[in-house]
């Protein structure tokens, strides 16, 4: 199980630029589909637009940190009412278009199951006005409905509090409970994935070092590349 954005491709400025290369995808078909091996991408990006950035057949997609799962087959499980976190989501997005309104280097991104408001191209003043503004606009809101304000690398995320990347992993636990599990994750937002395998597997920090609850670190995402190039090729030896 992995993360996306910092930990499979480096992060780029804005999201769409981020994109799979070849050895990466070669690589997450090398293991997808085999018997005993389970794969999946954990991502705060929506699951529709993890399925176009990865087409590869046969392995897990969990987008929104968990809010949507789908699963090989097509079969798709949700953790939240669409309909009901819906006009929340909607009034949330209101408010951070409101608040950035005017003002340059910054993007709102309404996800299926949250708001992103991005600054990676703001400047540090103009992001910290905006930011204290947002979070002035939607901590009431927020609160009221059971929404988390979740600060991440130069994003700041609005979503339902019971969607988090750690019961997205025990989830994907439960579909393969003999399985021994192995997180990679960057960013903050991937400490509830790495506690969620701490007794049972292990999580592996991506980029520098801090203070985690991964037992393991890999500096750069071309490294977790070369990782499952590696198992891949363990793997069909065993097998052969």
């Amino acid at each position: 199980m992995t993360d996306y954005d910092g930990t499979l491709v480096p992060i780029r400025e804005r999201p769409e630029l981020a994109l799979p290369g070849s050895d990466l995808l070669g690589a997450m078909r090398g293991l997808a589909g085999k018997k005993g091996v389970g794969l999946a991408v954990v991502s705060g990006r929506d699951a529709d637009s993890l399925i176009k950035i990865v087409p590869v057949p046969g392995i897990y997609l969990a987008g929104c940190h968990g809010a949507e799962i789908c699963c090989p087959g097509g079969v798709r499980l949700s953790a939240v009412d669409d309909k009901t976190i819906a006009p929340l989501l909607d009034l949330v997005a209101g408010r951070a278009m409101n608040c950035i309104s005017g003002r340059n280097g910054f993007l709102v991104e309404r996800k299926k199951a949250a708001v992103a408001l991005h600054y990676r191209l703001a400047g540090r003043a103009e992001a910290r006005k905006v930011l204290a503004d947002f979070l002035a606009a939607v901590r009431l809101l927020a609160a009221e409905h059971n929404l988390q304000l979740v600060h991440g690398k130069k994003v700041i995320e609005v979503r339902p509090g019971v969607v988090n990347k750690g019961e997205a992993v025990r989830r994907l636990i439960s579909l393969h409970p003999g399985h021994y599990p192995l997180y990679f994750g960057d960013d903050i937002t991937d400490e509830d994935a790495f506690r969620a395998v701490q007794d049972r597997g292990l999580g592996i920090l991506v980029g520098r070092r801090r203070v985690t609850a991964a037992s393991g670190r890999l500096g750069r995402p071309r490294d977790v590349i070369r990782f499952l190039q590696i198992v891949s090729a363990q793997f069909r030896e065993c097998v052969s």
